[in-house]
């Protein structure tokens, strides 16, 4: 199993961007990273080694703004790095077997009211 800094590494270099999200009174400190995929957003919320929520939903606004309610195609939730590694196993989207089916959101996922998502990758 990789260790949490093996996969925040991966996610670096893969270009998530990391942020500070707010918390609550049991957990003060939480961190956001988002991924951007031409029609498609990633997002991960760790609250903890062992408390993690991920989703990806699609960006039909195509400008990193739109928020997921009702778009999420996937998710994921349990410790950061099953979660991690759940999240960094997914196909692309557009390639055979991602997801792309609308579900319920994640509950626990804390999303800022205007995310700065990375610029899509290009091929």
């Amino acid at each position: 199993m990789p260790t949490v800094d093996d996969l925040l590494k991966r996610m670096m270099d893969r270009g998530f961007l990391f942020m500070p999200a707010p918390g609550d009174a049991e957990v003060p400190h939480t961190l956001m990273a988002s991924f951007g995929w031409p029609g498609y957003i990633d997002w991960i919320h760790i609250r903890g080694e062992d408390d993690a929520t991920a989703c990806r939903f699609r960006d039909e606004r195509g400008d990193g703004r739109d928020r997921p309610a009702g778009r999420v195609v996937w998710k994921y939730e349990g410790t950061f790095a099953d979660t991690a590694i759940e999240l960094l196993c997914l196909p692309d989207p557009g390639e055979r077997n991602s997801p792309y089916r609308i579900t319920s959101p994640p509950s626990a996922l804390w999303l800022p009211e205007w995310p700065r998502i990375p610029e899509p990758r290009r091929p």
